[in-house]
């Protein structure tokens, strides 16, 4: 589908939304769509959105996130409503002349910069020359190919000795104990399971534990799994935060080694980030590293401009001296 027809029934499906809500929006032109811009979304009183209002909202959402965020009709009907209404306490606010209150001003002052700043960023990043990646992906992959090895299916069992309910010297031992019976005949493990294991799920899945990774369990349970080689081997205890593990390996599947050509683009987009964000925080730090001037009076009165606070527990004070020192 073109850009132009998908603005186009971007437009239809709006206006179709403004008509479903006009209890909220009864001083709406009854006209709307009908000789007025083809880029009016929505009109209510004196207040009108139109597609740039809709483009500079959906600029502030990250833009994998965009397509989620306007496939729903409530969220859409929100949308405008949320707009039209700010848009009209605004002008009230123009007409009050609180935009000249000079606190007024200086949060609207702040704003512009806030957003100036982001669309400077966007730009220094739009700005930036790439260089070309496809010999820096290559020495990558070929420099850590074990990065790039999917895992595969690893089933373990194990008997936990909780540290919760004894001490990690008795708990260690007992789990000591219950290896050795295991090594000694380890076609009874489930025997173990049953009569040693303080893991509450043994009832349903008699410690078996499928699929196991880091992104499932802590690494040092996944990395007592992986050293075992064989279906039957029994670890030694293994510590985790919920105690101690005897793990025995059920079954597992050889680790696969993807190509180069599987990983390219994620090696290349991985490069160029960190490129581009090297290069930002380069023209940061040049920034953040200009000689600063500072009222150190004023400075100082700020920590009780807006009303003293308890004294702070010694232990918990954060030092804050020296961040606005002149810098060279």
């Amino acid at each position: 589908m073109s850009s132009k027809r998908r603005t186009i029934g971007l437009c239809c499906l709006l206006l179709g939304l403004c008509a479903a809500f006009s209890a909220h929006a009864q001083s709406a032109d009854a006209s709307v769509g009908e000789g007025m811009p083809s880029t009016v979304v929505a009109k209510q009183g004196n207040a009108i959105v139109t597609l740039a209002d809709i483009d500079a909202f959906a600029a502030r959402i990250p833009e994998k996130e965009r397509p989620g965020f306007f496939d729903n009709p409530t969220r859409l009907q929100n949308l405008i409503l949320q707009l039209l209404s700010q848009k009209q306490l605004a002008d009230e606010a123009r007409k009050a002349d609180l935009d000249k209150n000079p606190a007024v001003r200086g949060q609207i002052d702040i704003a512009t910069d806030e957003v100036l700043s982001r669309a400077r960023m966007e730009k220094l990043k739009a700005d930036i020359k790439l260089p070309d990646f496809e010999a820096r992906a290559h020495e990558e992959y070929i420099g850590h190919k074990d990065v790039y090895v999917v895992p595969g299916d690893l089933t373990v069992q194990h008997v936990l000795i909780s540290t919760k309910t004894r001490d990690d010297k008795d708990a260690r031992a007992l789990a000591e104990m219950v290896e050795k019976e295991a090594k000694a005949k380890p076609d009874q493990f489930d025997a173990l399971v049953e009569k040693y294991s303080d893991d509450e799920s043994k009832s349903t899945n008699k410690g078996i534990m499928k699929a196991v990774t880091k992104a499932q369990f802590v690494a040092a349970f996944v990395d007592a799994s992986r050293a075992l080689k064989s279906p039957g081997d029994i670890s030694p205890p293994v510590k985790t935060k919920f105690g101690y593990h005897v793990i025995k390996l059920v079954s597992r599947s050889p680790d696969t080694q993807q190509t180069f050509a599987q990983v390219h683009d994620r090696i290349v987009d991985r490069l160029k980030a960190d490129y581009i964000s090297k290069a930002v925080q380069k023209h940061v730090d040049e920034i953040h590293n200009q000689h600063i001037d500072a009222n150190e009076a004023l400075v100082a009165s700020l920590r009780t401009r807006y009303g003293a606070v308890a004294p702070a527990d010694p232990a918990t004070a954060i030092d804050t001296s020296g961040i606005l020192s002149s810098q060279p």
